[in-house]
């Protein structure tokens, strides 16, 4: 500890020490005057312009980029806009997964307004967990990671949302296919508070009840089916501003799925028992009752100290939450003659409460220094019931854990910049982690260079290390509510990334822009689970239930664009290799299962008037890897699969056609009336999701590709007023 305070203490002379040396460019000396309020900040508001001008794998998504590409049931995603980004793999077709530089998925920090974010889709990733309706807009980085961020280790989505109109009332309604929406801002006290409020749900629930009905109605061998899924999240925020440099805002957002099933048969199996031929009758049943999700709560506090000084404290609460029943029950058979059942229970939670603290100071033009600390306080508690019953003879089992722990981190960053051609970005994050037993403690250096070598071309590099101390427990790949998070322990250490990148990006002639990026990561810490098929991750015997490996990747992205008033039109091309090394798994690296070779996203958009704009994107990957048997090996009679190396084949490429249209009218009202129509998949391409492996009558194996999603029309009606 004293080595790391010394440490700190160090850096944070350098970046005082240093203000001297910089010197002022020119072309911001007229804004340090400090005789006039209005141009010291006109000094801040100049010089944000410029403060992430030093970090590579940056991207800012404004609302609008919501809402033109991969829209499905016409439905604005904001993971999904995410997904089309280069440097970035999306996993399994349509769920909101996240594979950030050869990432594992979880390890994707999501910030809702500065608190974390666990559970961020809905219906496993159909669709995410953020309204874009109250969405302002988001940074997204992938490299180059700023100090202030920390707790993850291969990207950060920082999502800010809208504070609410302080001078009058306006909002937004949406039907579609399967969803609705609807938001509402306005002034609770003109000029002073203001809120913010918007709600969804999906009424899957409603249209399901009724096609169910007509499914059991038309089925003559007794099975009865039942189901019903429904979603809807809720944000709200109230501002209030006793100035405008002392600002204090209320957030709050919930979020919340509900999955029931169930299939109850009546079946009659004549057979012999003991010699004599009896009917056997009841009913088998298979019920599941499944639902999770989020809640967070935040306090924000905004104060201008100086006019060079700010300050901003969150205090928040962020909890995840994810029940899941199941039940299953077979009636006697001439195979079993006795009833047979099964019921168990899985729950998984985990609370947080924190409180950050945050400065941003501009001493001079030359520099913008950023720093703070940050305290949690995380509560884990998953927990399993099960119980099993075979006539008379039942069998129960409990388990559960219950870890509390701690986060404290301390950072200091400097944006400097150097006669108008440099900037560096230099950042040191100190990390402590405290779990009974453990202390980790970890230092993050990062540091971004920015060099301009002419107007309009900037080469950057950039090199980060970061850390993250809570695991996703999980025996699938897929986001699903039977995965736990738990934190790292004096056995499981936390998970550690380092990164290089660097790239060119240019601004050309004719409104053409050219970003070629490249970089190098290392994973260490990494978890797979070892155990044999299970949905449930074990709870008592985690830790040594999961092997512990490394992981690489690097490769070059690139993003090619051009731009007029009515006609955008945006090519991204990613060329990458992921691949993982696990020493009791294989001896050797071995490809990630979503190390997509080539990866290339084609978007267009035309403004065809004021009423009228088209959108399309063209999505192709290489695909995904899976493990599969390649032959049977039979010693003597008994038959076994046999593996080679993990991830051994190689799916087909993936590619689809989206499309889609708005049409809108203003009223003499002044509201706005938008008529969205788009088709997911246009050309109806059947990509495969997965393998399944059958056996031959000569006991060969041979696989079978199975595709899930075809062509989806969409539509749906937008009403702002």
């Amino acid at each position: 500890m004293g080595t790391t305070r010394g440490c700190f203490a160090a850096l944070l002379v350098f970046f005082i020490s240093i203000h001297t040396a910089a010197g002022t460019p020119d072309s911001l000396k007229v804004t340090e005057r400090k005789d006039s309020i209005i141009e010291a900040k006109i000094t801040a508001d100049k010089y944000t312009e410029t403060v992430s001008r030093s970090q590579t794998g940056h991207k800012r998504l404004e609302s609008p980029d919501f809402i033109y590409g991969n829209v499905v049931f016409s439905s604005p995603d904001l993971v999904k806009a995410i997904q089309n980004l280069p440097g970035v793999n999306s996993g399994t077709e349509l769920m909101s997964g996240l594979y950030v530089h050869g990432g594992e998925g979880s390890d994707n920090l999501f910030l809702l307004d500065g608190v974390p974010m666990y559970q961020i889709s809905h219906l496993g990733g159909l669709f995410s967990s953020f309204n874009t309706d109250i969405v302002e807009h988001l940074d997204f980085y992938k490299s180059g990671f700023p100090a202030r961020y920390g707790g993850r280790m291969s990207s950060v989505v920082d999502i800010s949302t809208h504070s609410g109109d302080f001078n009058g009332y306006h909002g937004t309604f949406m039907i579609g296919l399967i969803d609705g929406r609807i938001q509402f801002e306005g002034p609770i006290v003109k000029d002073r508070t203001s809120f913010n409020i918007a709600f969804r749900r999906s009424w899957m629930d409603a249209v399901l009840g009724p096609a169910i009905s007509i499914v059991n109605k038309r089925n003559k061998d007794g099975e009865t089916i039942g189901g019903t899924y429904s979603f809807y999240d809720i944000n709200a925020s109230v501002t209030h501003k006793f100035s405008d440099d002392n600002i204090l805002s209320l957030r709050f957002y919930h979020g919340r799925d509900h999955l029931k099933l169930k299939l109850d048969t009546q079946p009659s199996a004549p057979g012999y028992t003991d010699g004599e031929y009896q009917t056997f009758s009841g009913t088998d049943n298979l019920h599941t009752d499944i639902a999770w999700g989020n809640t967070l709560a935040s306090l924000d506090w905004a104060y201008r100290l100086q006019d060079n000084l700010k300050m901003k404290t969150v205090l928040y609460y962020t909890g995840s939450n994810a029940d899941v029943w199941y039940y299953w029950h077979a009636c006697p058979s001439p195979e079993n003659e006795d009833d047979t059942s099964m019921e168990e229970t899985n729950y998984s939670r985990i609370n947080d409460i924190a409180l950050n603290t945050d400065f941003s100071w501009i001493p001079h033009g030359s520099h913008h220094i950023k720093f703070g600390a940050s305290c949690q306080f995380h509560i884990y508690s998953p927990a399993r019931q099960s119980m099993s019953a075979v006539g008379d003879i039942g069998d129960e089992s409990n388990a559960s854990l219950h870890y509390t722990g701690s986060e404290f981190a301390l950072y200091a960053e400097d944006e400097m910049i150097f006669r108008d051609r440099f900037s560096l970005n230099l950042g040191l994050r100190y990390a402590m982690s405290g779990v009974p037993g453990k202390i980790w403690n970890r230092l993050e250096p990062r540091i971004a260079l920015n060099v301009e070598c002419t107007g309009n071309i900037k080469f950057k590099v950039s090199y980060t290390e970061m850390n993250q101390f809570a695991h996703l427990v999980s025996t699938t790949y897929l986001d699903i509510p039977t995965n736990c998070w738990l934190p790292s322990t004096k056995n499981i250490a936390p998970m550690h990334s380092r990164q290089v990148a660097g790239g060119i990006y240019c601004s050309l002639p004719h409104n053409i822009r050219l970003n070629v990026e490249g970089w190098y990561k290392t994973m260490d810490n990494l978890l797979e689970y070892s155990g044999a098929n299970a949905l449930f991750p074990p709870l008592d015997t985690w830790e040594t239930s999961f092997n512990k490996g490394r992981g690489r990747s690097y490769g070059i992205e690139t993003e090619f664009g051009w731009n007029s008033e009515k006609l955008s039109l945006t090519a991204y091309y990613t060329l990458s290799w992921s691949q993982r090394k696990f020493d009791t798994v294989w001896p050797d690296w071995y490809s990630h299962r979503y190390d997509n070779r080539h990866k290339l996203t084609l978007m267009g958009r035309w403004e065809i008037s004021k009423k009228v704009d088209i959108y399309a994107s063209w999505n192709y990957n290489s695909g995904s890897w899976m493990t599969v048997a390649t032959h049977i090996y039979n010693p003597g009679e008994a038959f076994e699969r046999v593996y080679t190396r993990p991830n051994n084949v190689n799916l087909p490429d993936y590619h689809r056609l989206d499309l889609g249209a708005n049409f809108r009218k203003t009223s003499k009202k002044g509201l706005e009336h938008i008529w969205n129509i788009g088709i997911y998949n246009a050309y109806n391409r059947k990509n495969v999701v997965f393998v399944a492996v059958d056996e031959r009558e000569d006991n060969s194996l041979y696989g079978t590709g199975r595709a899930i999603f075809p062509i989806i029309p969409s539509f749906s009606y937008t009403l702002k007023f």
